[in-house]
């Protein structure tokens, strides 16, 4: 191979490289300004979920507050069937026995 073909040769590798450095370093910065924008984007979505996990956690508290109200007047309500029911059962134990001619201090 002569000198002025190892030459040439030689230029091209050099312009190639020189193009490919280019090439690369276009890339390197779209790629970054497209991880940029995801990461923006990514925040932007965070965000909003942030405010909407907020909204379910305040509903979720409103409905335990209010299911414990309901669970507490269901329980008050138990206690006066209960009441309700040990008078109706002593009424009628009375009356039995009062059928059955049996008096209480039998």
């Amino acid at each position: 191979m002569d000198r002025e073909t190892a030459e040439e040769i030689k230029r091209h590798v050099t312009e190639g490289l020189r193009e490919l450095r280019t090439e690369m370093e276009q890339f390197g910065t779209g790629l970054r300004t497209e991880i940029q924008e995801v990461r923006r984007h990514s925040d932007v979505v965070a965000e909003s979920l942030r405010g909407e996990i907020r909204l379910v956690a305040e509903g979720v508290a409103g409905l335990d507050q209010k299911f414990t109200m309901e669970f507490v007047k269901v329980r008050e309500e138990i206690g006066e069937v209960k009441t309700l029911l040990q008078v109706s059962y002593g009424d009628l134990g009375r009356r039995v026995q009062a059928l059955e001619g049996r008096h209480p201090s039998d």
